[in-house]
């Protein structure tokens, strides 16, 4: 599976294996769709989200609580016709896990995570332009479309003091995330910079393919489904306005 972070050996990786995407806020819907688009490096999805947590596990008939049964269930369901699982993971979704009493509290949680999964390759995905990735977060919230093939459901509007909370909120995020991997003496297999993302979509998903050891990863990226309309990143003339309204004061 695949969002926010770790490095474990790879010699152990075969077709099958599981992939975290350790995420940023308000980034890793490109990438998961690429990875997706293969039909070869899993689905990746927030699956430790609350409220899709509580409809899977109802759905699928697992006990709540029941971590391994949860992650069987999801790479029977989830996983790509290879056996390749993905989650992305954002560092508040560990807070969820200790709630529900599947992760103990104490330092190292990503590691006791990573020990459910088996053999994983953790990809960290970063965003470097923090202020537009505020930007995106805020304008999500406001109306609603957290991805391009959502419906938007109200207009945006600038607010500066939502920007600023949006802000502190990713960089808070950021410095939860280096904790929790220094805690789990990690590091990540791979870090991905969000804005690195378009102009290396095919390189990217054919070093993931490696990662995994998959034997054919080119011909994995040369035949996937390409439908760059709904897969291009999300970005307007409103974000630019906002950018320049912000650091004008």
């Amino acid at each position: 599976m695949a969002s926010a972070q770790d490095v474990l050996p790879l010699d152990g990786l075969r077709p099958g294996d599981r992939l975290l995407l350790t995420k940023a806020l308000g980034t890793g819907v490109l990438l998961a769709a690429d990875m997706r688009s293969t039909n070869a490096l899993g689905t990746p999805r927030e699956f430790f989200n609350r409220p899709r947590y509580e409809r899977l596990t109802t759905k699928w008939d697992v006990p709540r609580g029941d971590l391994d049964a949860y992650i069987e269930k999801l790479h029977a369901k989830t996983a790509s016709p290879n056996g390749v699982m993905a989650v992305k993971l954002m560092v508040r979704h560990l807070d969820i896990l200790t709630r529900e009493g599947m992760l103990p509290p104490e330092p190292g949680r990503l590691r006791n995570l990573t020990r459910h999964f088996g053999d994983v390759v953790v990809i960290k995905l970063l965003r470097k332009d923090k202020l537009r990735q505020a930007i995106s977060l805020t304008k999500a919230q406001q109306t609603g479309k957290w991805g391009v093939l959502k419906e938007q459901t109200a207009e945006p509007f600038y607010d500066r003091d939502a920007l600023v909370a949006n802000l502190v909120r990713i960089v808070e995020d950021e410095a939860m995330w280096e904790r929790e991997l220094q805690a789990s003496d990690l590091e990540p297999s791979i870090t991905i910079d969000y804005e690195d993302i378009p102009p290396r979509r095919d390189e990217l998903l054919l070093e993931i393919a490696d990662l995994l050891g998959l034997p054919n990863g080119g011909e994995i990226v040369a035949n996937r489904d390409r439908e760059d309309i709904k897969l291009q990143r999300q970005s307007d003339d409103l974000t630019e306005q906002w950018y320049d309204r912000f650091i004008g004061g």
